[in-house]
């Protein structure tokens, strides 16, 4: 499953990006990830425990987390659960976009279509979160 998308916001890029690279509030405004517990940080970025917004035994899973500071972009590279591949978030001229290609693994991958649509949705919804927390800071 590949798709993007982007949300335009009122607001200079250093304050999107500082609510963007911030590793600890994703469950905050990303609702797929339930939870997400830091277990190491080196040279190849952070190493997470994630915890799905979904019932059931398969909702956990293993994540990358690479902070480029220089590009602006926040790299998720999901390594173990119900899929696999990256999912990147940048932002750029006063644009946020979110980038996703994974794979699922059985039996999410009998609800491709459905999964794609929910993403999307709750891509969309994030990137409204963000919005609202920047917005919210200017008053």
């Amino acid at each position: 499953m590949r798709f993007q998308v982007s949300k335009k916001i009122d607001a200079p890029d250093e304050d999107i990006w500082r609510i963007v690279r911030d590793v600890d509030n994703i469950p905050k405004y990303w609702h797929g990830t339930r939870n997400l517990t830091i277990i190491g940080r080196d040279g190849g970025g952070i190493r997470a425990r994630v915890q799905f917004a979904f019932p059931g035994p398969f909702n956990r899973g293993e994540v990358v987390i690479n902070v480029n500071d220089e590009d602006r972009e926040v790299s998720m590279n999901y390594v173990k659960g119900p899929f696999t591949g990256v999912h990147r978030v940048s932002v750029h001229g006063g644009e946020v976009i979110s980038y996703w290609d994974v794979k699922y693994k059985f039996p999410f991958s009998l609800m491709e279509a459905w999964n794609e649509n929910h993403f999307k949705q709750g891509t969309a919804h994030a990137l409204e979160r963000i919005e609202l927390e920047l917005m919210g800071r200017r008053k």
